[in-house]
């Protein structure tokens, strides 16, 4: 019966989008367009499409049933919100804190789509980084890609200790899991996403990897800027650089990372840090 009745619901609320779509459709200027209205609050036809923009990017196509199924999760986002501020549920226990890093995800989103206005990454850039990558695999130290592991510390004593471990024989994933600040790998037990080449590495780790046996792990931890890594090599095989069409998006997504880094780098030259009280 329970579920009926919530079925029920989203089915009012898609016969209300049917209904407001018409009524908005007649007004003019999209910015006053209302999609609906909850216990008077207006939902805006400028907030459905922004929402579509985002199921656009994530390969979803505009239809009248998915305008429908997006308009139907607005209103009752909506209603939710509006019981959130009744009941004061964002005040209770960690919700302030988990509130502010959610908003501070958006705001950096948001941050890093206005640097990019003015760094744009074009196509002659993305051409360019790979042929520039295509270059790279004809050096000799470069013809082969690399599988890499990491364990990253900010403390060398910390370092020395677990390269310690893992030279004899201690369990690399879950040391990576336990201590590793790259969090990314660290949940995949310290597996780094993608092959990469030697020159593609920060130094010294190009120079570490290409003396690295399959299935070993650096013998002392290696210093970079980030701090201290234990690296481990998993797989080896000769690279296969595929035609720009089909490389272009993973190329123009490393650019994108590049540039990120490069904003961030920028920022933080602005910025004075005190650490604690």
């Amino acid at each position: 019966m329970k579920q009926k009745y919530v079925a029920s619901l989203f089915l009012m609320a898609l016969l209300a989008v049917s209904a407001t779509s018409v009524y908005a459709q007649k007004q003019k200027g999209p910015d006053a367009q209302i999609l609906a209205t909850v216990n008077g609050t207006k939902i805006m036809v400028k907030e459905l499409e922004q929402a579509l923009k985002g199921a656009e990017a994530r390969g979803v196509k505009d239809s009248p049933e998915v305008r429908n199924a997006i308009a139907s999760e607005l209103i009752v986002g909506e209603a939710i919100l509006q019981d959130v501020k009744k009941s004061g549920i964002e005040k209770k226990g960690d919700n302030p804190e988990r509130i502010k890093l959610a908003q501070q995800q958006i705001l950096k989103e948001l941050w890093f789509q206005e640097y990019l206005k003015e760094h744009p990454v074009t196509e002659a850039e993305i051409k360019a980084e790979y042929d520039r990558q295509v270059a790279l695999t004809k050096d000799g130290r470069n013809s082969n890609e690399y599988k890499l592991s990491q364990i990253l510390v900010a403390d060398e004593t910390e370092a020395n200790s677990i390269a310690s471990q893992v030279n004899a024989g201690g369990d690399f994933a879950k040391l990576a899991k336990e201590k590793s600040l790259e969090k990314v790998s660290a949940a995949q037990g310290g597996s780094i996403a993608n092959w990469v080449l030697p020159d593609q590495l920060v130094p010294p780790l190009g120079d570490t990897v290409v003396a690295l046996t399959k299935g070993k792990s650096t013998a002392k931890p290696i210093k970079t800027a980030s701090g201290w890594h234990i690296i481990r090599l998993d797989d080896i095989r000769k690279v296969k650089i595929p035609p720009f069409e089909e490389a272009k998006n993973t190329v123009g997504q490393q650019i994108l990372s590049r540039r990120q880094q490069e904003a961030v780098a920028e920022l933080m030259k602005k910025v004075t840090v005190k650490q604690g009280g």
